[in-house]
């Protein structure tokens, strides 16, 4: 272990600008795209907000995806996606739709026009879902630049990426239309913004449901990869703003940027949901709904969300989104398991052997991996 250069490292990291506890003068959100409008950090932004126990029902939902089988030309996966509902803070079964819908997702490659594309089909766990997309959006070119970068193409896995987050947004839209009534509230885990082509197809129609039923769209990031103009981090350099300001409470920033992107419509807030958290949340809210609420109501919301992040493991993030993450993630023993089941049921050797050729591409790092343990 080399003592002097972690020294040096500490030394170095003490000596950068951006280790200054304050907010900088002038010191404004970093967006690179033009339909995104920063607004300079200032104190007045940040409010106070009270713990409200409404009775609105509000539900929380994420999903999760993991690699069966991949190679260049074939590919297996699995997605869940998860759904609670809380009403004063007690857990309720919903009414009328299944709880947790599981999907295997089967992938291949194609050659057409000199470039390589990607198909994707979803097989339910069970007939009753009746969900499936556009056959449009279940083909995809592997240099779509919003899966890849301009040196290299995509990889063929990031199909089940694609059909988990377009699963998401539409799982969101039946849970609004089956489970909930006006003046509840959604909240999926992550940003409102949509990143994919096609997903904003999917992203519309739950928030018109949304709009239809006027339940209130909203997200929730527990990552933040925004910077200021001076090269900090966004939720960093708030964070302190926000504890100088309102010192153990509960408070939220904005505004902090104008949105105009036509596949991002939120209002963007920053929010410590707990006195005592040491983190603060990248919140997000349906921009058309959240214009109509005012900032009363838009504080009785984030009341109602504070009430349920009161977890002393951790404060200050819903338990509805950690039930949420606990019940949609899928583990490597599920992976296991899930590959045995199909090997075990697959009697044909010449697709087994086809498989295995095809799989041997990739997985000769996982040979490495086992040879440490000989």
């Amino acid at each position: 272990m080399n003592i002097e250069a972690i020294k040096d490292i500490i030394n170095l990291i003490k000596s950068e600008e951006k280790y200054n506890l304050d907010v900088l003068i002038g010191e404004e959100p970093q967006f690179s795209d033009k339909r995104y409008s920063p607004i300079t950090l200032n104190k007045n932004n940040v409010n106070e907000f009270p713990i409200f126990s409404g009775g609105n029902k509000i539900t929380y939902i994420d999903g999760g995806n993991i690699d069966l089988f991949s190679s260049p030309s074939l590919y297996l996966g699995l997605v869940r996606i998860y759904f609670n509902i809380f009403e004063n803070n007690k857990i309720i079964l919903p009414k009328k739709i299944p709880q947790k819908y599981e999907f295997y997702v089967f992938g291949s490659s194609s050659g057409k026009e000199k470039d390589i594309t990607f198909q994707f089909k979803l097989f339910p766990f069970s007939e009753d879902y009746q969900i499936d997309f556009e056959e449009a959006d279940k083909t995809i070119n592997s240099h779509d630049p919003t899966i890849s970068n301009k040196n290299f193409r995509a990889e063929l896995g990031i199909v089940c990426s694609i059909a988990r987050r377009f699963l998401e947004w539409k799982i969101s839209e039946l849970v609004i239309q089956n489970e909930l009534d006006k003046g509840d509230i959604l909240v999926r885990d992550g940003s409102l913004q949509t990143a994919i082509t096609g997903e904003s197809n999917y992203s519309k129609k739950a928030y018109q449901a949304a709009e239809n039923k006027e339940v209130i769209f909203c997200g929730i990031a527990k990552r933040s990869k925004l910077y200021t103009s001076k090269g900090r981090s966004l939720s960093y350099a708030i964070k302190l703003l926000g504890n100088k300001v309102c010192p153990k409470k509960s408070w939220y920033y904005y505004p902090v940027v104008e949105i105009t992107h036509p596949d991002h419509s939120a209002e963007m807030y920053f929010v410590k949901f707990h006195p005592s958290s040491k983190y603060v949340f990248r919140f997000e809210i349906e921009k058309n709904m959240a214009k109509s609420l005012g900032r009363a109501k838009i504080e009785e919301l984030l009341g109602i969300i504070a009430s349920n992040s009161v977890d002393l493991r951790f404060p200050g993030y819903p338990y509805g989104l950690v039930d949420a993450d606990y019940i949609a993630r899928l583990r490597k023993d599920e992976m296991e398991t899930q590959k045995a089941l199909f090997i075990s049921l697959c009697n044909d050797k010449d697709v087994l052997k086809f498989i295995e050729e095809n799989i041997s591409v990739e997985d000769a790092h996982d040979v490495l991996d086992k040879l440490q343990w000989m």
